[in-house]
């Protein structure tokens, strides 16, 4: 018995450490936005508006089916009559014609339904390309916190070395306060960029709403993913599978019904009617009627009103195209904007790197001189910045280049 408890936790605590390993496992960028897409508020709201759009298909297709009335007076004191009375009556009625209008809004809740679903692709797209901006940041500051606390690292030895050789009178006391000024500064700077870390992983988690206990840590390796297309080819694909501009598409649809709707006003309405009344008297006969038959209204004259909503209805059409054609501009120059600060800093990491190697050998050499005293500490200042902006150009590079592309693919409906 005691055997088995002994297995029993003992498989307990591995299981406990494999749970442990599992839950600290780095997060991928994939897998960052799986779990926008599954937890985000604005996707659930999303489709909570699409239910909303279908259920008003249904009652609009509802309006064109069978209904049945009933109704029921009761009089106290009936007209030509001393006594208590009731009537009451139950109507079925079938529409038969209405000059387009129950099609034409049949037509339009069909579409706000589409609309509804692009609308659904959309915000999918719009947080998968802000969870990978917000992914792609975390890592970014985290390099450029590295790189703060390196810049910190050299400047302490650099203070170290310059208090050596001042106590044996090396160099002036210029030396020591201008090395420490320098110091001071780059922990600012490490501070800095310590609290952007921080902030980053905020908004991140805010993103993803993260709702663990431990530390998010990510995978922070950049996958350097080369784009295809041309300019050109990336703008006709964007004009093409947009959701942004297939919702205007589907909006002109829409203005269009709402004309064919605006128009059934002034043509008759026919239905098929069919129902009962009878009347209950407390004293007296009580009475029953049938009938079937139809139904016909007509609107000959209504000082215009329909003729101007026909006009509104139209005019509208005509706006919806122009924003049609004004969208598909602002998509263009996006596609474009985006492009070419994505090619651009595709160049600018090709140099940063040799940049880098450049940085490193110069302030190598900017120490060793300084150390030997053949140097002066302008050159180690003039060496470390020209080393740290040259790794911070680096990172700014490839997460820039990582950021448009995702911002490209974003607007021209990639999935």
């Amino acid at each position: 018995m005691r055997y088995i408890k002994k297995i029993s936790l003992i498989g307990g605590f591995w299981l406990f450490a494999l749970t442990a390993i599992t839950s600290a496992a780095p997060l991928t960028i994939e897998q960052a936005v799986d779990m926008a897409l599954t937890n985000h508020l604005d996707i659930k709201i999303a489709a909570n508006e699409e239910k909303e759009a279908r259920y008003s298909l249904q009652s609009v297709k509802g309006s064109k089916g069978v209904s049945l009335a009933a109704s029921n007076n009761t009089y106290l004191k009936k007209p030509g009559s001393s006594a208590d009375a009731s009537t009451s009556s139950m109507t079925l009625s079938l529409p038969l014609y209405s000059g387009g209008k129950y099609e034409g809004n049949i037509k339009i809740a069909q579409t706000d339904l589409t609309k509804a679903g692009v609308n659904s692709v959309k915000t999918k797209l719009d947080v998968k390309s802000n969870t990978i901006a917000d992914y792609l940041n975390v890592i970014k500051t985290h390099q450029a916190q590295a790189v703060a606390q390196e810049t910190v690292d050299n400047y302490q030895l650099h203070v170290n070395n310059v208090k050596e050789q001042y106590s044996v009178d090396n160099v002036a006391k210029s030396d020591v306060l201008r090395s420490e000024v320098e110091l001071a500064d780059a922990q600012q700077k490490l501070m800095q960029a310590q609290n952007a870390y921080a902030v980053a992983v905020n908004t991140l988690k805010k993103q993803l709403r993260w709702k663990e206990a431990g530390e998010l840590e990510l995978v922070e390796e950049f996958q350097y993913v080369p784009f295809a297309m041309s300019m050109e080819d990336s703008v006709v694909y964007a004009k093409a599978h947009s959701p942004e501009l297939e919702k205007y598409r589907l909006a002109i649809q829409s203005a269009e019904q709402s004309v064919v709707v605006a128009k059934a006003d002034s043509k008759p309405a026919v239905s098929l009617t069919s129902g009962i009344d009878w009347s209950d008297a407390s004293i007296g006969e009580n009475s029953e009627d049938t009938y079937v038959g139809l139904t016909t209204s007509w609107n000959l004259f209504d000082s215009q009103v329909t003729k101007s909503k026909v006009k509104k209805a139209k005019s509208a059409v005509d706006n919806t195209r122009l924003d049609l054609e004004a969208q598909e501009d602002a998509v263009e120059l996006t596609a474009k904007e985006y492009y070419l600060n994505m090619k651009e800093a595709e160049k600018r990491r090709d140099t940063t790197q040799l940049a880098i190697s450049k940085a490193k050998e110069d302030y190598s050499i900017a120490a060793a001189k300084y150390r030997v005293g053949e140097g002066v500490i302008l050159d180690i200042i003039d060496a470390q910045l020209a080393l740290t902006t040259a790794q911070n150009n680096d990172i700014e590079a490839q997460y820039a280049y990582a950021d448009y592309k995702a911002k490209l693919e974003n607007v021209m409906g990639m999935n």
